[in-house]
């Protein structure tokens, strides 16, 4: 099965279009607030995932941290305590053990979000650190190099020959150790430490992770045994290189990376291929390794092999869903494909059958798993389970028909693994990602469970706070972030009498989803921080008279309080005040329900009562790296204005964003007007183990002009600060864009203009640009700033615009004599891709002198990602003529 190769296909062009779409999707915040039935209840699917875990857990910690009543400490004689047993068994064997973390962190990675969202991220780290302390304890260092390594506990026959629960199995003697090959078990064992450093920054997994990949590079011999094993170890050791290299950004690590081969089978214990490439995809923008994305498609259940079909299945559904976060992949075909294994779709054979124990009153109830059953013999069929086995995935149809029968005696259909539901995390968590639907179950309405650790700064971060006081308005913030700490004070003004607290970026989750009406709503998602109210700013952009909606929260039960019929004021503005309840959940959640999309913004989220805390009066403290790697400290006196003219943009005054960048990488950005400022900061936190950033300023003059920032370091408090000198004549907007690092590694905190001049008041040496990421027709000039101590090279790009261009139709971006959503495409293309599909794009289908002058449709001169929304507003019947103000 290692070498075997499947046929490739092509991504279907509807799959290629949905991609082509997504970067102008909204993009939805995760949230508890959706109801949903259990076919799309991927919240409470995620949450019962997880528990299987807590089933398997084998150790002197088990009552510690297990959240199952009915499980206990177990093995405690082990030469090396801990790991979790294997299946329905009790064995540990150390290539599932090792695959089964590393796909685990992997989902994590990927999918933190829905993690964070539905509450089990504290679960999953419990889960985790249990599996890192293993592979540690498990590996025998000298020095910084790898003496031996135990990669089996337990004899498989001899376990297998014990039915019972493992509490009272007692010694099993044998443990199995390496000092010379096993790479295939050893490589992995490094892959999930470098994951779980990647995702908690616990120093001590990246110490192990990387002797262990030594080791395994250094002895690349394979481990096989009756029960598991394979010959080839080279995707094992490029998947651990991948993780390697995201977690030290070493190009030694990456050059591994690079040579990673072609996946032509599903991601499983035996062959992590697939995820080792499309881990290359990721890091390096090349996905042509991950070549069996392509047989990620059809209707009909997706059978690979008759051992543990589902566990296939349910792992092919993740690494479409991965995919799908960068445009490779088909989230849709996913959620297809879970039916299946929830039982909300018939297999061929007209059957069907919900394959997650506990998930549902039909689910399959008696699971090959010892522990469980509470019986002496496999061959119990007519005795019921004692326990349940919550959210365990059983191996399911054991032929493309659907072949399956709900038998304890069945170890091939009815058998569970750490490699099963591994996948079936993934899966799950990247449904919740990308369709935001379902809500937990309480602990006390599922059999067997109690509770565990509370979510919050997970071990390896740190608390980051912040607090400032500009023209008399406190804003304390408490950020999570990885492992240093970092506390800046402002206070520009006077003390705030209220004690009131507004909310940043970083303490809140603003977007919009899909109401029930089909609407877009937009809400805020934010902890309460010990306050006893909370106020939402909002500003109505329309001509709307009154806004609805609605604050909620989870208590174990989700508690809405609506609002309706809100006067807007003279001013278009409306505060919504909301009395937090005593039993609030972790978050708080205010949605607005009308009006809808961009005619209203949330400005702005203030909390009230205990738990705000106010500035002190006096001077500012500031400490931050600027592009030279400078430390400043700046002082000012009290002032009832921002000192020297600084203005702080709010969310009402700039876009901020991501976009993909050509590396195939995702990018963040601001856009913003300028508004008569001579410089302007970029405010950055780095969230990541990332130690330089690079990325640009630009703007349109009539034609792209830009400039590049490239290597700056990083602080030790991980913030860094760009200045950027306005020029003289500037366009309508300034974008600031951040290429490195990508996503969620990087927060853009806030945007400061200068209208002195000043920047950050700071001797700041900008770096030195080379070339741009957008090339058209290049010029390179010269020039040299007032407050810089440096030669600034700058790259522009010049895209002549037309001017004398009228519309022939407007709204019909792609000149076919029609409006719809292809022009949207068209424009957002345009924008996001310039010298591809810009003016003087190198793609024949770039956009055309008539096309620019057609795709200008709203009232407000130029061409904007508004303009693409326009387009699809009035595809959508919202608006019925163009050009319109919306």
């Amino acid at each position: 099965m290692k070498f075997k190769k499947l046929k490739s296909m092509l991504v279907s062009s509807a799959v290629a279009l949905s991609s082509l779409a997504a970067p102008f999707t909204a993009v939805v915040s995760p949230s508890l607030s959706a109801n949903a039935a259990d076919s799309d209840n991927y919240a409470k699917l995620l949450q019962y995932s997880l528990y299987f875990y807590d089933a398997n857990m084998c150790g002197n910690e088990v009552e510690t941290n297990s959240r199952l009543t009915w499980r206990g400490n177990c093995h405690t004689q082990d030469e090396v305590p801990g790991g979790y047993h294997d299946a329905g068994d009790h064995v540990m064997f150390g290539q599932p053990q090792g695959y089964s973390a590393s796909t685990l962190g992997w989902a994590y990675y990927e999918f933190k979000d829905a993690f964070e969202a539905t509450g089990q991220a504290a679960h999953y780290k419990t889960i985790a650190d249990h599996f890192a302390k293993f592979f540690r304890d498990a590996t025998v260092l000298n020095g910084d190099t790898v003496s031996k390594v135990l990669i089996e506990k337990g004899d498989g026959n001899t376990d297998h020959a014990y039915w019972g629960p493992p509490e009272n199995q007692g010694d099993r003697g044998r443990m199995l150790w390496t000092s010379d090959g096993a790479a295939n078990i050893v490589a992995e064992y490094a892959a999930a430490l470098a994951a779980n450093y990647v995702n908690f920054g616990n120093p001590d997994d990246l110490k192990y992770a990387k002797a262990l990949y030594n080791f395994a590079k250094q002895h690349p011999g394979s481990y096989s045994c009756e029960f598991y094993g394979n010959k080839d170890t080279s995707d094992e050791l490029g998947w651990a290189a991948g993780w390697l290299y995201l977690a030290t950004k070493d190009n030694a690590y990456k050059s591994d990376v690079e040579n990673v081969g072609t996946a032509y089978w599903v991601h499983c214990w035996e062959n992590v291929s697939l995820g080792a490439a499309m881990l290359k995809g990721e890091i390096t923008g090349d996905w042509s390794a991950a070549n069996y994305l392509g047989e990620l498609s059809g209707d009909g259940y997706k059978f690979i092999d008759a051992w543990g079909s589902a566990r296939h299945n349910a792992t092919a559904q993740m690494c479409a869903l991965v995919a799908a976060k960068y445009n490779k992949g088909n989230a849709d075909w996913a959620k297809g494909q879970m039916q299946y294994l929830t039982g909300d779709k018939a297999f061929a054979n007209g059957q069907s059958y919900c394959l997650v124990v506990g998930y549902k009153p039909n689910a399959s109830s008696k699971p090959h798993h010892r522990a469980a059953s509470g019986t002496d013999t496999a061959e119990s069929d007519g005795t019921p389970s004692k326990y349940t086995l919550v959210g365990a995935l059983c191996g399911g149809p054991t032929d493309a028909q659907g072949k399956y029968q709900d038998l304890r005696s069945d170890y091939q259909a009815n058998e569970v693994a750490i490699d099963y539901n591994a996948g079936f995390v993934g899966a799950a968590a990247g449904l919740y990602y990308h369709y935001k639907t379902g809500t937990v179950d309480p602990i006390s309405a599922i059999p067997g469970v109690k509770g565990g650790a509370s979510d919050g700064p997970a071990q390896g971060q740190t608390t980051t706070t912040s607090t400032t006081n500009n023209g008399g308005n406190n804003t304390t913030t408490t950020t999570s972030s990885r492992p240093t700490n970092t506390t800046t004070t402002t206070n520009n003004g006077s003390s705030s009498s209220s004690g009131g607290k507004v909310l940043t970026d970083s303490d809140m989750k603003v977007g919009t989803e899909k109401g029930d009406d089909g609407g877009i709503n937009n809400f805020a998602e934010f902890k309460p921080q010990g306050a006893k109210k909370a106020t939402l700013y909002l500003k109505v952009n329309s001509n709307d008279t009154e806004v609805s909606g609605a604050f909620g929260t989870w208590t174990g039960k989700w508690e809405q309080e609506d609002f309706k019929g809100v006067k807007v004021g003279s001013d278009k503005t409306v505060a919504i005040d909301y009395d937090i309840p005593s039993n609030v959940g972790q978050t708080v959640k205010a949605m607005v329900f009308w009006p809808h999309g961009d005619d209203v913004t949330i400005e702005k989220v203030v909390l009230d009562g205990d738990g705000s805390s106010s500035s002190s009066s006096g001077n500012t403290t500031t400490t931050r790296n600027n592009i030279n790697n400078t430390t400043t400290t700046t002082s000012s006196k009290s002032d009832s204005s921002s000192s020297s003219g600084d203005k702080v943009l709010t969310a009402s005054d700039m876009t901020v964003d991501t976009e993909k960048g050509d590396d195939g990488g995702i990018n963040n950005f601001a856009e913003f007007k300028p508004q008569g400022a001579k410089s302007v900061t970029l405010y950055l936190k780095v969230n990541s183990n990332d130690t330089e950033v690079s990325g640009a300023f630009g703007t349109w003059t009539g034609k792209w002009e830009q400039e590049d920032f490239k290597g700056v370091k990083v602080g030790s408090d991980k913030t860094v600060a760009i200045d950027y000198t306005i020029p003289s004549n500037v366009g309508q907007t300034v974008k600031a864009m951040v290429f490195w690092p990508h996503g969620d590694d990087v927060t853009i905190e806030k945007v400061v203009l200068h209208t002195s001049g000043s920047g950050s008041n700071a001797t700041t040496t900008k770096a030195t640009t080379t070339t741009t990421r957008t090339t058209t027709k290049t010029t390179t000039t010269t020039t040299t700033t007032s407050r810089t101590t440096t030669t600034t090279s700058t790259t522009t790009t010049t895209t002549t615009q037309p001017k004398s261009t009228s519309a022939t139709l407007v709204g019909d971006a792609n000149c076919d004599g029609q409006i719809g959503v292809a022009d949207a495409v068209m424009i957002m293309q345009a924008l996001a891709n310039p010298s591809a599909y810009g003016l003087s794009g190198s793609n024949t289908n770039h956009i055309t002198e008539q096309g620019w002058a057609n795709a200008d449709c709203q009232t407000t001169p130029g061409v904007t990602n508004k303009d693409a929304l326009a387009i699809q507003m009035y595809a959508l019947g919202i608006v019925t003529s163009l050009p319109t103000d919306r």
